[in-house]
């Protein structure tokens, strides 16, 4: 599975190019993780064209009407949208950490997938794996680990005939402010030579969920770009803290010694 879900990764593309009219086209793949998070997002602004929810509070009323009077067709709102959406990003501070306000993207998984002790090397299959809400395709446990590094779980308990009997709050979900914090602590991602900015970055929870007591400190958190947040937990890179210092353990396929590789921050002053 991890083997199929590098494949999807690798194969990913994104084409923009100039036809002779002058009109630009763009022509993109993208892996099923990345591909849900795309669609999640013009579905959050296009939703009251395609039969979405009934909105009570007046304000997001007035909106989902005003959405569904617009003389323009989903396409060319999408199309607009888009170009809105790289605009907000072009002038966004980049010292700034962004996810307080994400579109949702859900990952399924059962508590005893959340807990079941990594494979073997070599084994045909993980020991277990998860799904992307409304995508057949499962993902591996490495891709469970590293979006639940991020965005936290909310537990939901079924009684034996499947209904629902308890859903529980969010467990370590580092908030905004602490998302904005790290920022600052950490000046970026904190692989090794890397130059990404806060706001290219995601949180990743250094303590795994067997161990972990369920605090999100902002001790327990490193800030990491998306490729190095895939490449830490698909090839079992550690990240290890001591007292303020972070460092960075190889997998052994890489260091047979595990020699620790110090992540200092990338803050000016710090």
């Amino acid at each position: 599975m991890t083997a199929r879900e590098k494949q999807a990764h690798d194969d990913r593309s994104l084409k923009v190019y100039r036809l002779s009219n002058g009109n630009v086209r763009l022509n993109g793949l993208f892996a099923p993780e990345d591909g849900e998070f795309v669609l999640s997002t013009f579905d959050s602004i296009t939703s009251p064209r395609r039969g979405g929810v009934r909105f009570v509070d007046p304000e997001r009323a007035a909106w989902a009407q005003k959405m569904q009077d617009d003389p323009r067709s989903t396409e060319q709102i999408n199309a607009d949208s888009l170009v809105q959406l790289l605009t907000i990003a072009g002038e966004a501070d980049p010292g700034r950490v962004f996810g307080g306000r994400r579109p949702s993207v859900r990952v399924i998984v059962t508590e005893k997938a959340l807990t079941a002790e990594p494979a073997e090397p070599g084994a045909a299959e993980p020991a277990a794996h998860g799904q992307i809400e409304g995508n057949p395709v499962p993902i591996s446990q490495e891709t469970i680990d590293r979006v639940l590094c991020d965005t936290g779980t909310r537990g939901t308990k079924f009684d034996d005939i499947g209904q629902i009997i308890n859903v529980g709050r969010d467990e370590r979900l580092f908030t905004e402010k602490q998302r904005a914090a790290m920022g600052v602590r950490d000046g970026g991602c904190r692989w090794v030579d890397c130059d990404r900015s806060p706001a290219w970055t995601e949180a990743h929870h250094i303590n795994d969920w067997l161990t972990d007591s369920g605090d999100t400190n902002l001790a327990d958190g490193v800030l990491l770009c998306h490729p190095h947040h895939l490449l830490l937990h698909n090839q079992h890179w550690k990240i290890t803290r001591t007292g303020t210092q972070h460092w960075l353990r190889p997998p052994v396929e890489n260091d047979p010694e595990q020699t620790l590789i110090a992540l200092p921050s990338k803050a000016v002053g710090l």
